[in-house]
């Protein structure tokens, strides 16, 4: 297969007996190479676990429970295989036996703590009225209410003058808060509930126990000291043998969880009396060494290359057939991409796979909405200290060379639009005759060339128009066709502000022509030429049709030269005249492609077709996304740096009101530059991230493929067998 698909896949059988069974499955999980297929079939029987997997089990749970306690991470250097192997065999167990006894131990006393505690806040509240415990309860002819409210006073004044038979004990002083334990005839309980509910009375149950709270709490203070003692010995003797241990730990733990897969592994097989069948996949570069090794273990092994069978979809009527699973095969550069692949869903079997296409796309889009050199630097930084940090967690190490590919870009783009930190550092040229943009077109026209320092830039920012030629007082121009202007530098903000629209607008157009081809590829290969014409070269005949009409309505009236008027008649003629060959096709696809009545299809083609100008403006968010965050950056810059930066110059006539609002700029301008980096590290993000899902992919990608996943957990932290 070509570098734009999926990994090709060849099937792969294996047969032997029984006996052999367990050394073709240590075998494939070395070579990490097979990603079987469960077998679900009803001629044969499937295996059964090997009977060390319950004991693999239990010290996996057992380390897994150790492990989520103390949160040990692995080693800085890779552990020796035979060292681990030793350990599990010998040392490692009773080490995480006595860690799970500590663990334990923790627990119990860390609930001890927690009843204590509970204990000593209802003692502390109950301790003021002054009664034993005993005395709170158990009575036979007499209620007691024991609780507090938030009205102490009113509500002892209204007991005392409901009944005179009552005795109420009260937290001491007058507050508006207390508690009370108040103890009545039995036949007088309903009428002291009733008037305790209108004082927002809350019922406390009192705690086991006889004697006075006040002496309780003394001697819980003082189990309370001990058993906090006791837990500190205990964290520091996991914290130390977390030190000591922790990498084995989690070596440990990934050692075994390949030995599981092995030992379970006979469950996926299907299995006779005598013999066994193993199914499965393998990347056809790795089919001949896989099936060369297997064949010294096993009686059988054989592979052979999937074929696609042309016709699917909504064309094919025949039975279904299982697809291979999906390996990626891009080139190195490119592999972080395929963490946005794998967040749409793998492409089915066969398809295109648009890793390599969102590695050139999806940085651009990106560094155009940001572009700044500041925050590109600090994107870089963070994908370096992640890649350090993280140095063998596949996902991270993928996502940090993500955030370096666009972080690089960022600084790309900052250069060429001359900003750093939300500061415009570059000087900007004006030409003395209106409307001209560039030193050459203003000297074709007979004009001077005027240029204006960057206003608010600090001098730590300025230097960097040493990077340009002549101190950045330059403006080169490229006028291309349909008015698409590009600069360099390319002030985005103010003088090339348009221009920055209509290329958003271009890339857009040109990104979704993209999608559109390779759908058109898709199609003609999985169902004809015929059905790719109607499928896809429809919407690219709206796409191309509708822009040169659009483009002649709109510049049209802004120009007076005849022959160049002609051009864009001739424009808006076959533009018009190619829009409505795509939205006739559209109706056709509509109709026979997809089955919807024909009268009903003929209203519908229309409307569809408006969805490709949706798309296209789609991409103005480029530009939009692009200038809030410089606007953003730039405001803070104005409103906290500026006024610090002339209290700091003219320090010797700053006030004591401007000296104390200097740490407060400060920290305001940092926060603001701290918020525009993560704004720009999301919002691009998630903007490009729509533009290649929702509006590029929606024209050729199908999901449904299945991760391979060869058999043989890989070791990270541990040598390789």
């Amino acid at each position: 297969m070509s570098g734009i698909t999926t990994a090709e896949m060849y099937r792969i059988s294996v047969a032997g007996t029984l006996n052999e069974l367990s050394p073709t499955l240590e075998l494939a999980a070395r070579l990490s190479a097979i990603h079987i297929t469960d077998y679900e079939g009803k001629d044969l029987g499937i295996g059964t676990p090997y009977d060390v997997a319950d004991d693999i089990s239990h010290r996996l749970a057992a380390m897994r429970s150790c492990i989520s306690h103390l949160h040990s991470t692995a080693d800085k250097e890779v552990i020796e295989n035979k060292t681990m192997r030793d350990s599990l065999e010998n040392s490692l167990p009773g080490l995480i036996d006595t860690a799970i006894d500590d663990i334990k131990r923790l627990d119990e006393v860390n609930t001890q703590l927690e009843q204590l505690e509970e204990r000593i806040e209802i003692l502390q509240v109950l301790s003021p009225l002054g009664l034993n415990l005993e005395l709170l309860s158990g009575f036979k002819s007499l209620s007691v209410n024991l609780g507090t409210t938030p009205f102490l006073s009113q509500c002892v004044a209204d007991l005392d003058g409901l009944s005179d038979d009552l005795m109420v004990f009260s937290s001491h002083g007058k507050g508006k808060s207390g508690v009370l334990a108040i103890y009545c005839e039995n036949s007088a309980a309903e009428a002291v509930e009733r008037l305790l509910t209108q004082h927002d009375f809350e019922s406390i149950t009192p705690p086991d126990g006889e004697g006075s709270p006040a002496m309780m709490l003394q001697d819980i203070d003082s189990e309370v000291g001990g058993l906090k003692s006791e837990a500190e010995n205990l964290h520091a003797s996991l914290e130390t043998w977390n030190d000591a241990n922790g990498g084995l730990l989690v070596g440990g733990i990934e050692v075994l969880e390949r030995d599981f897969e092995i030992q379970t592994a006979p469950v996926r097989v299907a299995v006779s009396e005598h013999a066994f069948i193993m199914e499965g996949w393998v990347i056809s570069e790795r089919a001949e060494e896989t099936v060369a090794a297997l064949s010294k273990v096993a009686t059988f092994a054989e592979s052979s290359p999937f074929e696609m069978p042309r016709g699917r979809g909504h064309h094919f009527t025949g039975e279904e057939v299982e697809l291979p699973p999906i390996a990626f095969q891009n080139f190195n550069a490119a592999k972080p991409f395929e963490l946005l692949t794998d967040a749409v869903g793998r492409p089915k079997y066969g398809r295109i796979d648009p890793t390599t296409f969102m590695f050139i796309t999806y940085p651009i889009f990106f560094g155009l909405m940001l572009g700044d050199i500041a925050y590109g630097i600090a994107i870089v930084a963070i994908a370096w200290w992640l890649s350090k940090k993280f140095v063998r967690n596949e996902l991270v190490i993928q996502a940090s060379g993500l955030l370096f590919y666009i972080g690089f870009s960022t600084i790309v783009f900052g250069y060429i639009f001359g900003e750093f930190a939300g500061f415009e550092y570059l000087p900007h040229g004006v030409c003395d005759i209106e409307g001209i943009v560039g030193v050459a077109q203003c000297e074709a026209a007979h004009g001077h060339y005027h240029w204006e320092a960057a206003a608010h830039a600090p001098g730590w920012v300025t230097w960097m128009t040493a990077l340009y030629p002549n101190g950045g007082e330059i403006q080169w121009m490229w006028e291309g066709m349909f008015g698409l202007n590009l600069a360099y530098p390319f002030h985005r903000v103010s003088t090339h502000i348009n221009d920055l629209i209509i290329l958003s607008i271009y890339l857009g157009i040109l990104h979704l022509a993209l999608g559109m081809i390779l759908g058109f590829r898709e199609v003609n290969r999985e169902h004809g030429i015929v059905a790719a014409m109607f499928e896809k070269g429809s919407w690219l005949l709206v796409l191309g049709g509708g822009f040169f009409f659009v483009y002649s309505f709109i510049v049209s009236p802004k120009h007076s030269d005849a022959d160049y008027l002609a051009l864009l008649d001739m424009f808006a003629t076959v533009g018009l005249i190619v829009l409505g060959i795509g939205v006739f096709m559209v109706v056709i696809m509509l109709w026979k492609y997809e089955g919807i009545p024909l009268p009903i299809a003929i209203g519908l083609g229309p409307l569809e077709s408006l969805q490709i100008l949706s798309n296209t403006i789609s991409y103005v968010r480029i530009f939009a996304v692009g200038i809030v965050g410089v606007k953003i950056a730039e405001t803070g810059n104005e409103m906290l740096y500026v006024p610090m930066a002339h209290t700091l110059a003219d320090f010797s006539h700053a006030g004591a009101m401007d000296l104390i609002l200097i740490p407060v700029l400060l920290i305001g301008w940092l926060g603001v530059q701290v918020f525009a980096l993560v704004l720009g590290m999301f919002s691009p993000n998630v903007q490009a991230a729509r533009l290649h899902f929702v509006e590029w992919m929606g024209k050729f990608y199908e999901t449904g493929g299945v991760p391979f996943v060869p058999f043989g957990k890989k070791l990270v932290n541990v040598e390789a067998d």
